[in-house]
């Protein structure tokens, strides 16, 4: 059994600016830690003009994040890459503290382009014949698997009520490993 959406938030208000993001998935595996000494810093300077100009209440900072910036062998056994602890901590911190949402990409494709053994069928919400067993909860796909793990992970931290948006989601059409317009449109 899933665990609902229950803590997704839409983003948008009628044409009103309501997040800002503050840099695009900075935490990436392939950047090798290059930006993570920014964040915090451009997070406080945003969030003191923010405050500055009255806007605070109105307009919340996020960072959206890649889903490999956490990882679990289960979704239940979810925690941020350990060479992320520390920054992460800091970052969940100022967005609790700020009432900001953590902001997640998740594009199910990746893991079948990292790794050709990967069951394309557990990538879509069609089911599977790949479940993936963690005690009494069955994922029959990817994305529910890795919402979960991002629970686990926020809850290692204290913040398992953490509102989460969805920031990213899809499937290439070309380019990469079962990257075709049928898929995409799946």
């Amino acid at each position: 059994m899933v665990k609902k959406f229950k803590s997704i938030i839409c983003i948008g208000m009628y044409g009103k600016v309501g997040f800002i993001a503050v840099g695009n998935e900075p935490f990436l595996t392939s950047y090798n830690g290059q930006f993570q000494s920014y964040v915090i810093p451009a997070m406080a300077n945003l969030q003191q003009s923010l405050v500055r100009a009255n806007l605070a209440g109105y307009i919340k900072l996020v960072v959206p994040c890649n889903a490999d910036a956490y990882e679990g062998n289960v979704p239940s056994q979810g925690a941020f890459r350990p060479e992320l602890t520390q920054i992460m901590t800091q970052l969940v911190s100022f967005l609790n503290s700020n009432g900001s949402p953590f902001v997640v990409n998740i594009y199910p494709f990746l893991s079948l382009y990292g790794n050709s053994e990967f069951p394309q069928d557990y990538a879509f919400f069609e089911g599977t014949t790949h479940p993936v067993i963690d005690g009494a909860n069955t994922y029959t796909n990817a994305f529910d698997g890795n919402y979960d793990t991002l629970i686990a992970a926020l809850s290692k931290m204290g913040y398992g009520q953490m509102p989460i948006v969805i920031g990213e989601v899809g499937w290439p059409t070309d380019g990469a490993v079962g990257a075709n317009l049928t898929a995409a449109e799946v």
